[in-house]
């Protein structure tokens, strides 16, 4: 990728993120997403919205590591704009809001923005003063000398002007690559053999981490296509790993702190006189999360920091690929998501989706799964979401990915769920998001929590109906025969209670200094069960003044046109 190439995809990007926020927030989010590695909806959560908001933009707390990130954006909407030190300094002056708690308490107590005060409360950042303070300053211009030599001066800054962004970008390509030929130097004397009488070889060499960033397909994650998992998930960057790279004294000991990293590949071809093997039609089929924080880290990686590596020479569209790669991830520490793909619930759904819908629908149990010839795809972690929200009613728990797939997973994928249940929800959620513009509040039109809720408010008024009941219970019918009818109802329902829902969020914010705290209030129990209650008696009165208005009424009006 050019970096004109970068420029354009990046504000591409940004302006998904920017309504009703700013460009710098929107700016934010983006970097949270493709830096830090958050889940979109985390992304948005760390984020202040509002202006007055101290000189920081954002806060996240690695609550592992100990670790407050205060950040900051500065958007240009020109390309190749200078960023001085002027800004730098004053970001970096905020961090006395931060030093303690009584420091914290001023800031509360201070004109800061609504937005800044929540995030300082949701992250309980006055009982965590004793963590290490890091400032994150990013912007789309370049660094001038000035700022250039301030940042130098500064401890526990980070700062990326557009060069560091475009050296550090890492995305999914559309489609997987092949490579040419490539050569990598590997120390001598470190080569272990293992060959298989199918004609299968196997080799484990020690290799500097410098020569692995030089493979192809990094940048763009084609490098990774045959990771079971991709190994690129959306979390912070492996710290461990990031912080034996920033220690020089401790890149000799890199190998044997690490697991290695696994390549399959249909040729190898070895020059050990000259410490070269030549590596053709190649994968990383392990250690992928390892790569990236490599090639990341590139500029600190020295000559002594060196990788087990193992190279497997076999046929790569051969079944062993998918053995190799399902053992040599299993044999590490892998989400529970990720350990679920395989069970016999997901197995049994995924048949359930391909014998009632066809190609029209893939349940896609993990990632990799082409979608090619399907019309639809639903994740499987969406389908827990759904019926989180949907059937369980509890649409404030929907961002608990872990506790989906860990506690609480046979509750929601239990006996009762099936394929045409979750594809039901998928058309509840389908519905609102598609004319979210109903809601006046332009935040909360794309915000993930908000979908899952009022997905979970469409479910509520029609259980509150005998025909919506029959549709819930038991839609196989309803979803393979009368999908246009559903939809048409379902969409006329949204339409009728999207007013009340906008009174009832414009009264909450009037209530409170014009302030909407979508972050917090869409994870809050008690808000969920009042707002649900308030938006099914509001329906109630609407019906009672116009029977036509009923679900049962609406869906026999379209059966009958």
């Amino acid at each position: 990728m050019e970096l004109k190439d970068f420029y354009s995809r990046m504000r591409e990007e940004v302006s998904e993120f920017s309504v009703g926020r700013n460009d710098s927030a929107a700016f934010l989010v983006w970097f949270l997403e493709n830096y830090f590695r958050l889940d979109v909806q985390d992304a948005i959560d760390n984020v202040s919205d509002q202006t007055n908001d101290k000189g920081v933009d954002g806060i996240y707390v690695d609550d592992e590591e100990e670790v407050i990130f205060l950040l900051q954006s500065k958007f240009s909407p020109l390309n190749d704009q200078s960023q001085g030190d002027n800004d730098l300094r004053n970001f970096i002056g905020a961090r006395q809001w931060f030093l303690n708690e009584e420091a914290v308490n001023n800031l509360l107590n201070s004109t800061a923005c609504r937005d800044l005060k929540s995030l300082v409360e949701s992250k309980g950042i006055k009982n965590k003063t004793h963590y290490k303070l890091v400032s994150v300053f990013v912007t789309n211009k370049g660094f001038n000398d000035h700022a250039r030599e301030y940042i130098q001066t500064v401890d526990y800054l980070e700062a990326y002007d557009y060069n560091d962004l475009f050296d550090k970008f890492t995305y999914f390509a559309d489609d997987e690559n092949t490579f040419p030929a490539k050569e990598i130097l590997v120390t001598e004397h470190t080569k272990i053999d293992y060959n298989l009488p199918d004609g299968t070889i196997s080799r484990v060499y020690s290799i500097k981490a410098k020569e692995l960033v030089k493979l192809d397909g990094i940048q763009d994650r084609t490098l990774f296509y045959k990771n079971v998992r991709y190994g690129v998930g959306k979390t912070r960057v492996n710290e461990s790993i990031k912080k034996t790279i920033d220690k020089l004294e401790d890149h000799k000991n890199f190998f044997l702190y690490h697991n290695g990293i696994t390549i399959i590949c249909q040729d190898l071809r070895e020059d050990l006189a000259n410490n070269k093997i030549f590596l053709t039609g190649y994968a990383v089929i392990n250690g992928c999360q390892s790569m990236l924080t490599f090639y990341e880290n590139k500029e600190k990686l020295s000559n002594n920091l060196f990788i087990l590596v193992k190279i497997i020479k076999l046929n790569l569209s051969s079944q062993r690929v998918k053995n190799i790669t399902y053992y040599a991830n299993n044999q590490n520490s892998i989400s529970l998501k990720d350990l679920r793909s395989n069970d016999s619930v997901q197995k049994t759904l995924q048949r359930q989706f391909a014998e009632l819908f066809g190609t029209k629908v893939l349940y896609r149990r993990k990632r990799g799964e082409s979608e090619e010839g399907y019309d639809i795809v639903i994740e499987k972690d969406f389908a827990a979401q759904l019926v989180e929200a949907v059937y369980l009613s509890k649409p404030h728990n929907t961002h608990l990915k872990q506790k989906l797939f860990g506690e609480d997973y046979n509750i929601i994928f239990s006996r009762n769920i099936n394929a045409e249940k979750i594809y039901l929800a998928s058309l509840l959620y389908g519905i609102v998001k598609e004319n979210s513009n109903l809601l006046d509040n332009e935040k909360i039109r794309n915000y993930g929590l908000s979908l899952f809720f009022f997905s979970h408010i469409l479910a509520s008024i029609m259980k509150e109906d005998a025909l919506g009941k029959d549709i819930l219970n038991d839609p196989r019918d309803f979803v393979t025969k009368n999908e246009i009818i559903v939809l048409n109802t379902l969409k006329r329902i949204w339409e009728l209670i999207t007013p009340d829902i906008n009174f009832e969020i414009e009264e909450y914010a009037t209530q409170n200094e014009n302030f909407f705290d979508y972050k917090n209030l869409f994870k809050n129990t008690n808000f969920i069960q009042t707002m649900t209650n308030k938006i099914k008696s509001d329906y109630t009165r609407l019906i009672r003044r116009n029977t036509a208005d009923s679900l049962l009424n609406i869906y026999n009006g379209y059966s009958q046109s």
